[in-house]
């Protein structure tokens, strides 16, 4: 349904000695149809600026975008369609609803202008009907966007790019501005209403549990270039780089260097012993590398022994209970690994402990790009 081939797209920085900085930079993929795609990133990564070149809203300087086979850009061929002849379906981070409007006339807005403007009043009944019944606000029809609530807000936000009956829906942030647990409701709505009416949908956030709770794909923005594109599980379980192990969820990272091979894995020796694990990413043997380990992976037991395969010894330096779980920050002979359990398992500040890091979950990984992260705020011992 969508397919982006080496999409550049530059901004004027009078700061950068080139005096232009890339904000999309040679990004390349596709979207099956049907499919729910995000593109995931920290703030100023290069997402919502792709979406903006898909979109039409902003002019890149070289590559190509095909929706369903119809290039609506291209450097070389010197295709440039404008935005309101692509027939995409865009919802953006401030809903931009109409406020003297009410629901009805907001959703049937598109269907008002441009070379829209002559679709016969009873097929934009119809239609604006339909999307609001698809979004469960049909009840709501004459009441003033105004009065809407922030959840209603959104899905009114969203009939409207529906009504259009696009190729292709895009979404820039959408939940952002809600509270917790109306972000968590709406993400099933979303996803619900994606995959029963179908849309092929391309998803901008930098919310790591929205990209893995939704999507089919993620690919994962930095600096403009895309760093690791998969499915939720391989992003999570399997990263490619320290910059994705970290950006996606949390991680724990030991400094090492690649020993060699042996029948269970790599063994990586690091200043607290040697770590066997399950893979390794971007290094051979004798490479330095960065052993990551995710905090819900390690084990804590009480024993205090270092007896066995990645196993070590340590002491609990501080806890925090944050109603589902228990994280642990634990002290080595060298260094600290943040561990998160049950809340059923509880240990004192003090206390002597075992952790034991599963090979399968442990990997290594190159120590280029690796992050550098600002200290961790102490946690309540």
């Amino acid at each position: 349904m969508l397919q982006v081939r080496d999409l550049c797209k530059t901004f004027q920085d009078h700061e950068s000695k080139a005096g232009r900085v890339y904000a999309v930079d040679h990004v390349s993929f596709t979207v099956e149809e049907g499919k729910f795609f995000t593109l995931l990133g920290p703030s100023g990564c290069g997402k919502t600026t792709t979406l903006r070149c898909i979109a039409g809203l902003e002019h890149p300087d070289g590559g190509d975008i095909v929706v369903a086979d119809r290039v609506l850009y291209s450097g070389k061929q010197k295709v440039v369609v404008s935005p309101n002849d692509r027939n995409l379906g865009m919802v953006f981070q401030s809903y931009a609803i109409w406020p003297h409007m009410n629901v009805f006339d907001n959703v049937a807005f598109p269907l008002r202008v441009g070379k829209r403007r002559r679709t016969p009043k009873a097929q934009v009944r119809e239609r604006v009907e339909r999307a609001l019944n698809v979004v469960e606000l049909g009840h709501l029809a004459g009441r003033f966007a105004t009065k809407l609530s922030g959840g209603q807000q959104q899905r009114l936000a969203l009939a409207r790019a529906l009504v259009i009956e696009p190729s292709l829906l895009l979404l820039d942030e959408p939940l952002s501005n809600l509270d917790a647990k109306l972000r968590e409701s709406l993400r099933f709505e979303l996803k619900r209403l994606q995959r029963e009416q179908g849309i092929t949908t391309v998803y901008v956030t930098h919310d790591q549990s929205e990209a893995l709770s939704m999507s089919n794909s993620v690919a994962v923005m930095q600096e403009g270039r895309i760093s690791q594109i998969g499915d939720p599980f391989s992003i999570y379980l399997n990263p490619e780089n320290p910059f994705v192990a970290d950006f996606v969820g949390s991680t724990n990272f030991i400094e090492g260097v690649v020993v060699g091979r042996q029948d269970d894995g790599w063994v990586v020796r690091t200043p607290n012993g040697p770590i066997v694990v399950s893979a390794v990413m971007g290094v051979q043997e004798n490479d330095r590398c960065m052993v990551s380990i995710r905090p819900e992976h390690i084990e804590v037991l009480g024993d205090g022994s270092d007896s066995g395969t990645n196993c070590f010894s340590g002491e609990v330096a501080a806890r925090l209970f944050t109603g589902e779980s228990m994280v642990y920050r634990i002290t080595l002979p060298h260094g600290e690994l943040n561990c998160r359990t049950s809340a059923e398992l509880r240990f004192a500040s003090g206390k002597p402990v075992t952790v034991h890091l599963p090979v399968k979950h442990a990997i290594a990984l190159s120590p280029k790009d690796a992050p550098v992260r600002a200290p961790e705020e102490a946690a309540v011992g």
